[in-house]
């Protein structure tokens, strides 16, 4: 008996215990932290100067840890996950062969690459008991860039920048609206979940007060996705948790000022029409800003109400039968109404359908139409586009990273896109149906560690979160933003860790000597690619201030780290034509499309390098790879005018 009684030495073993295992789970809250509040801050991670420190610093993590430890609680799930992630990025690399475009391809091995090693060095790093941090950390990031973002709103004059663009959507420091919605989304169902499962009291408090300003920042995106993928992943949340009466109380507790927050932010003129002056926005931002401070504490203190029930009253099952019995009869009679007025399941299919195939409002001055409207905005012809292009390239695809390139081939493409706007239309047209295999095979692997950790009080939460991230990249192109992404893979390694059994091993020698192997080809890679890429970048940085002879310093050091792209010499070119030496700028345009003669933009510059007939064959090519190209009629007839006004001034 006397092993069961409370003395003051196994207290104290007992703190010791946990504070170990506090800092054995620590690191992989600080990297997975510290790579998403990196890459997101650096515009989501879309540019490829991101990508080679993301990744070398990601894997020098797995290397370091495979020299220094090598003791981890990882099993077999988590190396089904990372391998098909490896496996994705490997089908990648080897599109490369295949591809329309081995330049593009070679830049989508480098962003799978950040993917892969975010991934390994979470999974490796993590512990299951301290999965709790983990999940706090990454709200806390997500809250933090949130709250700068919604900064920049509220005070416009002091943190705004206008981005034509985005058009007064919220947009920084991702860059992009609906990937800042789908990203706020994600922390707004995670800080329910913090609210609803979390046993700490500081935890629930926080977490309400940060669904305020997620929920405010979300809104100000005016991003439809993002609301509707918010909407599916608090339905799964609900659904996989057994404690719902929990969960919909913390949703009720939180919702409600998180809610007021938006209803308030939306009746303000100044902040959700494009045509605002400056100074009334400004006023109207202090005053929100006041307003959403007040709320926020409401939602601090909704998370502390929780918490204070859930631990003095007991919930009888009467109450938790009568409760669920409610929403059924409440959900019944919602689709009794919505029959009623829109017809039957067919008929609704076919009218939501067609609003979502019809063209965007027209009245874009105020933003708040926007949110409803249902209209894809020209997203079934981008995926109608796809599957042209997988029709075209059935076998492999087109090689990834391609969909710009055979979008501006099509004589319809009326609007100039990289992305199709779908992970799963554009995976399924560039790397095939192998390719999409893969991708859904490893995004899955997360779902199952759900069900298998079904009773881990942070699953629901998360697995609405990832849920959410899923269903927004089917309908946009989440996926190019790699901090965006990486952001829903940690997720996704949490459910992972979440079904582990808890035991600690050592990799055996062997293993850890092929993983610092592959860490070190991989880094190697990682480190030409971000050298190659920030050499192409300074390279147009120096063209743009007229500084020639760095311009092509830059544009020499690049060719020399990229020897299988054509931009280096496009870029080259370039510096020369602004020096006004058309013929080494000719020269250069020439080599790049030796290296690439898909590139339409490569033929465009030639032509305006050169004259004559060879001009003529130039704009040729250049309509003949991009027919619809405005830029290309527009400078064709600059041109056209320059060799007139040319004639017209020779003496005859």
């Amino acid at each position: 008996m006397r092993g069961d009684v409370a003395t003051p030495e196994s207290a104290g073993r007992r703190h010791r215990f946990a504070h170990a295992d506090w800092l054995a789970g620590a690191p992989a809250s600080v990297v997975a932290g510290g790579a998403i509040a990196g890459l997101v801050s650096a515009q989501g991670g879309y540019f490829p100067t991101s990508w080679g420190w993301a990744s070398t610093a990601l894997l020098w993590v797995v290397g370091l840890w495979a020299v220094a430890s090598g003791r981890t609680e990882a099993g077999r799930l988590d190396l089904v996950f990372v391998g098909l992630l490896a496996l994705l990025a490997a089908w990648i690399s080897l599109s490369v062969a295949w591809s329309v475009a081995p330049a593009l391809t070679m830049l989508e091995v480098q962003r799978a690459l950040v993917l892969v090693a975010g991934a390994a060095a979470v999974l490796v790093l993590a512990r299951k008991t301290q999965l709790g941090w983990l999940v706090g950390t990454v709200l806390l990031v997500i809250t933090g860039i949130a709250t700068y973002s919604l900064a920049t709103r509220l005070f416009p004059e002091q943190l705004g920048s206008y981005d034509p663009v985005a058009v007064y959507r919220l947009s920084e420091p991702v860059g992009y609206w609906n990937g800042l919605g789908i990203f706020c989304a994600m922390g707004f169902v995670l800080a329910l979940g913090v609210v609803a499962f979390e046993t700490r009291v500081l935890g629930r408090v926080l977490a309400g007060a940060s669904s305020v300003v997620l929920a405010a920042a979300l809104y100000f995106t005016y991003s439809r996705g993002a609301w509707l993928a918010l909407a599916a992943g608090l339905l799964v949340c609900l659904l996989a948790t057994p404690h719902r009466l929990r969960a919909i109380a913390a949703t009720v507790a939180v919702g409600v000022p998180a809610g007021l927050g938006v209803l308030i932010a939306s009746r303000s003129e100044a902040l959700t029409q494009q045509a605002s002056d400056l100074t009334r926005a400004a006023d109207d931002g202090r005053r929100l800003a006041l307003v959403l401070l007040v709320l926020a504490s409401a939602g601090a203190f909704g998370g502390f109400l929780v918490h204070v029930v859930e631990a003095r009253f007991h919930v009888p099952r009467a109450l938790r039968v009568g409760v669920a019995a409610v929403l059924l009869v409440a959900a019944l009679a919602a689709g009794a109404v919505l029959v009623d007025r829109y017809g039957s399941p067919a008929a609704m299919t076919e009218r939501a359908w067609d609003a979502f195939d019809a063209p965007p409002p027209q009245n874009e001055s105020d933003l708040n139409s926007r949110l409803f409207s249902f209209s894809s905005n020209g997203r079934v012809e981008l995926w109608s586009a796809a599957r042209d292009i997988y029709d075209e390239h059935r076998a492999l695809g087109s090689g990834a990273g391609t969909f710009e390139r055979l979008w501006q081939q099509r004589g319809d493409s009326t609007v100039r896109v990289r992305d199709a706007h779908g992970l799963y239309a554009e995976t399924l047209a560039e790397l095939g149906i192998v390719g999409l295999v893969i991708l859904l095979g490893s995004l899955a692997i997360p779902l199952v560690g759900s069900v298998m950790a079904r009773g881990t009080a942070t699953a629901p939460a998360v697995t609405g979160a990832y849920v959410a991230f899923l269903v927004h990249a089917g309908v946009d192109w989440d996926w190019e933003l790699a901090g965006v992404t990486l952001t829903a893979l940690v997720l996704g390694c949490v459910l992972v860790v979440a079904a582990r059994g808890g035991i600690v091993a050592l990799v055996p020698t062997s293993g850890r000597l092929a993983l610092g192997i592959g860490v070190a080809v991989a880094s190697l890679a990682a480190i030409v690619g971000v050298l190659g890429s920030s050499a192409l970048a300074h390279a147009q940085s120096a063209i743009d201030r007229r500084d020639v002879p760095d311009a092509l310093v830059e544009a020499d050091r690049a060719r020399q780290l990229m020897p299988w792209s054509g931009r280096p010499w496009l870029v080259r070119g370039e510096a020369h034509l602004a020096a006004g030496d058309t013929a080494a700028a000719a020269a250069s345009f020439r080599r790049s499309i030796e290296i690439d003669d898909r590139d339409w933009r490569a033929w465009l510059d030639l032509a305006i390098a050169t004259e004559g007939v060879p001009r003529r064959q130039a704009l040729d090519r250049a309509r003949a790879l991009y027919p619809k190209s405005t830029e290309i009629v527009r400078i064709a007839a600059q041109l056209a005018a320059l060799e007139r006004g040319r004639q017209t001034a020779e003496p005859e």
